[in-house]
């Protein structure tokens, strides 16, 4: 009888499996090759690897990611270098003052004199008024400071009446109706000129905006931007207090424009307007910018890490002074117990209090002191700053003898040269904004126009211009252009300009004092005069019989006919 198979029964096929070997005790070293990680790299169970390079970044690097990186920040850092660093401070003051010695406005071309003079006058005024100077002084200061300004020129000047170009007129329809139309008068120029020169005295005012309220969009292939104000907290609560029936909030509020009252009222920012001609507007100007470029940079951008790093160093060394101000104090006797310890402590803090305490002990007490007045502990960065002042120097293009003066023009004639010519190029970048945007729309709109058959309309404006810049004035260029003006190969106005002297006005005073007692030919004049009237008076007087008769001497007239006198 055969034996059924239990189903509960396991069968065993082949050999069994082995059982995994335990290991016990510290587990024994195995060395591995390049070839070993190489084939554990790229060919592991799913697993991609690879050996990392040895990339690097200036822009990942710890000291970088320590300097500021938003715009607000580098604002701050560069306006407090600029209160606290010695040479910062001096070479921003200095860029912005030596471009700017003296300003001056030229006589325009125009065939009318009259009109010219009218318009000189105008400028001439406004300029003094709301020192035109002082407001180029400011802007320079932040064209190097922060490298961008925003220039907000502000009109509050009434708005012309309609009827002063356009004349009302009412005419009656055939359904009875009257109605009111305008039409143009034709003489609507003369009567806005006429309105202009009587209401209108120039901007109110130009004013350097903070970048931080400003927010500014611009686009490509177009040259036009979207600037707007974005209100502070304090206009924000005078606005909001006025609202709330405040009275001198109300009379504050009421000197606002009204288009900036309606944005805070809608919590809006302020949008402002570019175009000179459609009242006030804001001019963007920016400091060595390409076109693709959003904003200017800092003349302290590039100086930016040279200042941390030297701001570390003085960090570190006050560190050090101030932990090693007081010196260490040791003092120690042998076989002292506890309580002579403490007895000793006391006398010595009694001493330190009062110089005159004497410490008096029946065995000898050893004092040393450590640290105070050595100078040794200090570091030594005199090296560490002759570079950094280097790259100082370079970073803030100025030399160390501008800064400081004790140099002369021959040691430093390049040097002069190169700060020369970027001066020549901020004073173009100045009178381009000034004539442009400053006076020419004023004398638009007094009417300074002159009409030109070729040209069309010719608005006539001064022109702003600098006395010459005495960076690298010395005798020999003195000489060198004198013999040329002697020569006949120089005009009178470089020789003028050499010594800071307007030649348009002084041709305009010369002409004044011309055939007057003012004349500096005046006086020759009066000496001809004089000359001629003694030959006169010595033919048909008595004068030389009088002088001969003082002095004692017989004295025969001549004869008629003897020519020996």
């Amino acid at each position: 009888m055969a034996k059924m198979n239990n189903p509960n029964d396991t069968k065993v096929v082949g050999k069994a499996p082995a059982r995994p070997k335990v290991t016990t005790g510290k587990p024994r070293k195995v060395v591995v090759t390049s070839a070993m990680r190489s084939r554990v790299a790229f060919t592991g169970g799913g697993t991609t690897g690879g050996s990392g390079g040895n990339f690097y970044s200036p822009e990942l690097s710890t000291d970088f990611l320590e300097l500021p990186q938003s715009l607000d920040e580098q604002r701050n850092y560069y306006r407090f270098f600029y209160q606290t660093d010695p040479f910062v401070g001096q070479a921003i003051d200095l860029h912005t003052e030596l471009p700017l010695s003296k300003i001056r406005l030229g006589m325009p071309k125009a065939e009318d004199r009259t009109l010219a003079q009218q318009a000189l006058d105008f400028c001439e005024r406004w300029s003094k008024k709301e020192g035109l100077l002082h407001r180029l002084i400011e802007i320079v200061h932040d064209y190097y400071l922060l490298g961008e300004v925003f220039i907000f020129v502000e009109d509050i000047s009434e708005d012309m009446p309609q009827d002063i170009r356009e004349e009302a007129r009412r005419e009656l329809t055939e359904d009875g109706e009257v109605t009111e139309t305008y039409h143009e008068r034709e003489d609507a120029d003369e009567r806005e000129v006429r309105w202009m020169q009587r209401n209108f005295h120039g901007w109110s005012a130009v004013r350097v905006l903070p970048p931080e309220q400003i927010h500014m969009e611009s686009f490509p292939f177009t040259s036009e931007k979207i600037i707007e104000l974005i209100p502070d907290s304090k206009t924000k609560d005078i606005v909001q207090k006025a609202n709330q029936g405040d009275v001198q909030a109300q009379r504050i509020v009421n000197s606002m424009p009204r288009d900036v009252v309606e944005a805070i009222q809608e919590g809006r920012n302020i949008p402002l307007n570019t175009d000179p001609d459609a009242g006030s507007f804001v001019y963007y100007m920016s400091r060595k910018k390409s076109q693709y470029e959003p904003r200017g940079h800092s003349i302290l951008e590039r100086c930016i890490r040279v200042l941390v790093y030297r701001d570390k160093l003085r960090q570190a060394q006050t560190s050090i002074a101030s932990r090693h101000m007081t010196p260490y104090r040791l003092v120690y006797a042998e076989d002292m117990d506890a309580a002579d310890t403490e007895e000793l402590r006391d006398q010595i803090d009694l001493c330190l209090q009062d110089p005159d305490y004497t410490i008096v002990t029946n065995f000898q007490v050893t004092w040393e002191e450590m640290g105070g007045g050595n100078t040794n502990r200090l570091l030594e960065l005199s090296s560490e700053y002759d570079l950094t002042d280097r790259q100082m120097y370079s970073g803030l293009g100025v030399t160390e003898s501008l800064l400081s003066g004790e140099s002369s023009y021959s040691g430093d004639r390049i040097n002069l040269e190169v700060i020369n010519t970027r001066y020549m190029l901020l004073r173009e970048i100045l009178q381009d904004f000034v004539d442009e945007y400053i006076f020419k729309p004023m004398c638009r709109r007094m009417g300074f126009i002159e009409e030109d058959e070729l040209l069309g309309e010719q608005i006539i404006y001064p022109k702003l211009s600098f006395t010459r810049l005495g960076l690298r004035d010395n005798s020999e260029t003195f000489d060198a252009l004198f013999n040329l003006y002697q020569k006949g190969s120089l005009d009178v106005d470089v020789i003028l300009e050499l010594l800071n002297i307007d030649p348009v006005s002084t041709r305009m005073k010369l002409e004044r004092d011309l055939w007057s007692i003012n004349d500096p030919m005046y006086n020759e004049m009066m000496r001809s005069v004089y000359s001629s009237a003694a030959d006169k008076i010595l033919e048909n007087t008595e004068v030389v019989q009088l002088i001969a008769e003082k002095l004692g001497l017989n004295y025969e007239p001549p004869a008629e006919g003897d020519d020996r006198f």
